[in-house]
């Protein structure tokens, strides 16, 4: 299995603990009342978050992920066309 960690970033604003791929518009009016450029411009730009890639592995193990949806029964099962042409009769 493959971890990929992107890059996030932290929010300048004091106290605000808000991390994000990017640190959106949407974010710095909602939170703090002022635009982007303004927020980055009292508070200076946002820093990287680092990730300790061992702790993010471990983190993860014995995780089960969820099964795909619509594993009942294949696409081409006698079944499925069955319940396709039932559908179609209903329109």
């Amino acid at each position: 299995m493959t971890i990929i960690i992107r890059s996030t970033v932290k929010c300048p604003y004091p106290n605000c603990g808000h991390t994000g791929d990017v640190i959106t518009n949407l974010h710095c009016r909602r939170a703090h009342a002022m635009e982007r450029k303004e927020l980055f411009g009292r508070y200076g730009k946002p820093q990287g978050v680092g990730f300790d890639t061992t702790a993010a592995k471990k983190n993860l193990e014995g995780h089960v992920a969820a099964p795909p949806l619509n594993t009942g029964y294949p696409s081409d099962s006698s079944q499925a066309k069955d319940m396709r042409s039932s559908r179609s009769k209903r329109k």
